[in-house]
């Protein structure tokens, strides 16, 4: 099953999804990719991993010498290999937090091969992937899955964490029922 978040640039997909997990103290594997800022001006981004809660340094604004950028940010070297080969074992009966599924995804680089064994091994995921790439990355990669989206922009922020909490409580439950 794969749970799809979407929602504009900046509306907050990422902070609902960190503040369900600490609230509820809810046990995922993944990360989520948190802004930095300086002066309240964007600096970079880091990675918190789930489920140890470290992060690490992912991006920056500055110009680098790197192979992978974005139009806003420049990825540190060797920074996605690292992730992706940290998740090559995934737990299989803990939900998966993919934050986000980007342009760099969309193009199967980044952290897509994350993507593609979480898919190929039917992993419970909860997928947070902007709005402007939504229709492009359902069409590509759910025609054979089954999936649910979430349009964060469309519902009030209450709803939206309780559907989330919902999604995780019932992976959990069906968990206990599994392995009883």
């Amino acid at each position: 099953m794969l749970y799809i978040v979407s929602g504009e640039k900046g509306c907050g997909k990422t902070s609902i999804m960190r503040r369900m997990i600490e609230e509820h103290r809810i046990q995922v594997q993944g990360f989520l990719s948190l802004k930095e800022h300086c002066n309240g001006k964007l600096t970079g981004i880091s990675l918190l991993v789930l489920p140890g809660q470290r992060f690490f340094p992912m991006a920056t604004t500055s110009p680098i010498r790197t192979q992978e950028t974005t139009s806003r940010f420049y990825f540190y070297p060797r920074a996605f290999d690292l992730v992706n080969r940290h998740f090559h074992r995934i737990i299989p009966d803990l939900p998966f937090v993919f934050d986000e599924f980007g342009s760099l995804e969309m193009g199967k680089r980044g952290h897509y091969p994350i993507f593609a064994h979480l898919k190929k091994i039917r992993q419970k995921t909860l997928m947070i992937v902007r709005n402007t790439l939504l229709e492009r990355f359902i069409s590509m990669y759910c025609t054979d899955t089954s999936y649910s989206v979430l349009n964060i922009d469309d519902c009030p922020h209450m709803y939206a964490s309780q559907s989330i909490l919902d999604f995780f409580i019932d992976q959990q439950h069906n968990d206990i029922i599994v392995n009883s």
